[in-house]
């Protein structure tokens, strides 16, 4: 029997190597259907270490969770001069770029998983979905009022059933998805 080899990364880096494979195994199947050897297998490390770096496969779930919350590295242009429409579907596109790097596993597992009362993961959806209805109220120039948040966060769900379209099922485009975020927004934002 061969000896495999590890290679000896710091914490962080680590830590990155599991998370990038609990992503992509969790774009591909749902929570359930991935074994915690599985996960430690894909990410080339013993389910041991797994262990010592987050506990459980559910902290692992949750970490991948989080990280795929993240938006473009590229910043928005001064978006101002622009009418409310041309904003938002500057930033909508903005925000589909995200999705489409980041996202796919965050919409696999958002709109799979059962969301009821007050568990983990809602908490990390909760606090993704008001961290983005923050940013569509910078990006477009709004106010950040409680009225206009909650009006946001509200469609969170919509977004990502038009994410689930174009990316998993291939039913709509991304063209098809930015326009119905952008009237879907637009008409949020104006509140009529």
């Amino acid at each position: 029997m061969t000896a495999v080899s590890r290679t000896r990364l710091e914490p962080d880096a680590r830590r990155r190597q599991i998370v990038e494979a609990a992503r992509t195994l969790y774009a591909e199947r749902a929570y359930d259907d991935v074994s915690l050897a599985e996960l430690a297998r894909a990410a080339g490390v013993t389910r041991g270490l797994l262990h010592h770096y987050f506990g459980s496969k559910r902290e692992i779930f949750l970490a991948v969770m989080r990280d795929s919350t993240l938006m473009p590295e590229t910043e928005l242009p001064d978006l101002l001069h622009l009418t409310l429409s041309e904003r938002v579907r500057v930033t909508m596109d903005w925000i589909l770029d995200a999705a489409q790097t980041y996202g796919q596993a965050w919409v696999a597992a958002s709109g799979a998983a059962e969301l009821h009362g007050e568990s983990d993961l809602q908490v990390v959806v909760d606090e993704a979905d008001d961290r983005a209805a923050r940013l569509v109220l910078d990006a477009v120039g709004l106010p950040d009022s409680p009225v206009l948040r909650a009006r946001l966060r509200a469609s969170a769900a919509y977004v990502k059933a038009l994410c689930r379209e174009w990316l998993q099922r291939g039913t709509l485009t991304r063209d098809d998805v930015l326009d119905l975020l952008t009237t879907h927004l637009v008409h949020v934002l104006e509140g009529s």
